[in-house]
């Protein structure tokens, strides 16, 4: 059931993401703010490490899909989508795009971005590559959502970053902010 589910999110993704669109023209709405990922981004490895990422940058769809990594993929296709059904029913189409979000959480459950850090906090996670990653505050993800709402001239992609650390630097911050656990995790070259 598993593998099958993962077959299906691509085209379960997309098809959703055109409905979304359709219904909003359909029902009259003129501005859509759509929220895709960072995921839709960065994941290209032919792209060297200084490179900037920029509105223009997208993951490379083949290395995200033949890596297993079709959440990458689902993000990157529904913002395609969602840009294309926009253009074709003439409504405005804004993006956030934002990086791994972490901050207050509203449900009881870990999201994925929770998860990534629990793991370290219980030392599920012994081992890091000292990668860089990019994180935002959830309320500055929703201050962008709303901001470009609000602004009429606001369209097309605006990446959501509100730092870029190393991991070893966000494990020391999180051993900081979290003085009762013990962060284990080893670096790994």
């Amino acid at each position: 059931m598993c593998c099958r589910f993962l077959q299906d999110l691509v085209p379960v993704a997309v098809e959703a993401t055109r409905n979304v669109i359709r219904a909003a023209a359909d029902a009259g709405v003129h501005r859509v703010v759509f929220t895709s990922s960072y995921g839709a981004v960065h994941m290209d490895p032919n792209r060297g490490p200084d490179a900037v990422l920029d509105e223009t940058c997208w993951s490379d769809y083949e290395y995200c899909k033949n890596t297993g990594n079709l959440y990458c993929c689902a993000k990157m296709m529904t913002e395609i989508t969602a840009t294309e059904e926009a253009a074709k029913r003439g409504l405005e189409l804004a993006v956030v795009v934002p990086s791994m979000t972490m901050g207050p959480m509203l449900q009881q459950a870990l999201n994925f971005s929770s998860s990534h850090v629990a793991r370290y906090l219980t030392g599920a996670k012994p081992t890091y590559p000292n990668a860089i990653a990019a994180y935002t505050d959830v309320r500055d993800v929703a201050r962008a959502h709303v901001l470009v709402y609000e602004h009429p001239d606001a369209h097309g992609r605006y990446l959501c970053i509100g730092a870029v650390l190393y991991r070893a630097h966000f494990l020391q911050l999180l051993g900081d902010l979290f003085l009762q656990y013990h962060i284990t995790a080893k670096n790994i070259l």
